[in-house]
Formats: C-alpha cells, sequence, structure tokens
C-alpha cells in the first residue's frame, strides 16, 4: 500500500491504495526496463487521453454551432413569414436560406476535418516519441 506521499520519480496513475512502485520492483524481468516500460505505456495512455479530451471538445463546439444555426435560421424563417410584403419573394427567400445552410455546413465541415487533422497529429506525434524510445531501448542492449 502507499503512504499516500508521492516519491521522486514514482509514476503516479491516479489509482488510489496502488503503489507501481513497489509493483514494479516485484515483476523484474532481466533485461527489461520495466519502468521505461510503464512510463512508455502512460505516455500512450496520456496521449489517449489528450485525444478524448481534444475530440469532446471539438464535438461539443461543433453541436453548440448547430444548434445556433438552427436557431438562427427558425429565427429569420419566423420573421420572414409574418412579413406579407415577402410573399412574392419567397422563391428568393428560400434560395438565401438554403444558401446559409449550405455555408453553414461547409464550416461546421471544416470545423470537424480540422478536428480530425488534430487527433492524426496528437497520435503521430505520440507514436513517433514511442518508436524513438524503442530505438533508443534497442541500442542499449
Amino acid at each position: 500500500m502507499s503512504d499516500g506521499k508521492s516519491k521522486a520519480g514514482a509514476t503516479d496513475w491516479g489509482l488510489p491504495g496502488l503503489d507501481f512502485a513497489k509493483l514494479i520492483e516485484s515483476c523484474q524481468i532481466s533485461g527489461v526496463d520495466m519502468k521505461a516500460l510503464l512510463d512508455m505505456e502512460k505516455n500512450n495512455i496520456d496521449a489517449l487521453i489528450e485525444v478524448n479530451r481534444s475530440t469532446y471538445e471539438s464535438w461539443r463546439d461543433l453541436m453548440a454551432r448547430q444548434a445556433e444555426v438552427f436557431q438562427e435560421t427558425m429565427k429569420a424563417i419566423a420573421a420572414e413569414t409574418s412579413n406579407e410584403a415577402v410573399a412574392g419573394r419567397r422563391t428568393e427567400i428560400a434560395r438565401q436560406g438554403f444558401e446559409t445552410a449550405l455555408a453553414n455546413m461547409r464550416q461546421l465541415a471544416e470545423t470537424a476535418t480540422e478536428q480530425q487533422k488534430q487527433t492524426v497529429e496528437i497520435l503521430r506525434r505520440r507514436f513517433e516519441e514511442g518508436m524513438a524510445a524503442m530505438r533508443v531501448r534497442g541500442g542499449r542492449t
């Protein structure tokens, strides 16, 4: 059991009652640096957490923007339909509404694409870090 105090160089995974330093000591395998292996896996988990957080924030923002677009569209339609002077311009109003909807959908698609690029970049960076660590370890054996 852990005394709750962080030890120098200890890996804190946020799991109370679990002392990874002792766990690592009990799992020593000749030629395997268990601490480095656990640190690498922690980095992988941290990268996945970052990806999930980024994805969640992006989708939250995307959903909020979609709600805004819907509200704006509904308000515009309500305002136009209440105006009798525009009865003859219904086709023009519909065209403008369609163009606005397309522009908004394009913006939302661009936002989603940018988020996907950020996600891929996070994963690529972590993959490269892992490969570099494996090369370093491979050079020591």
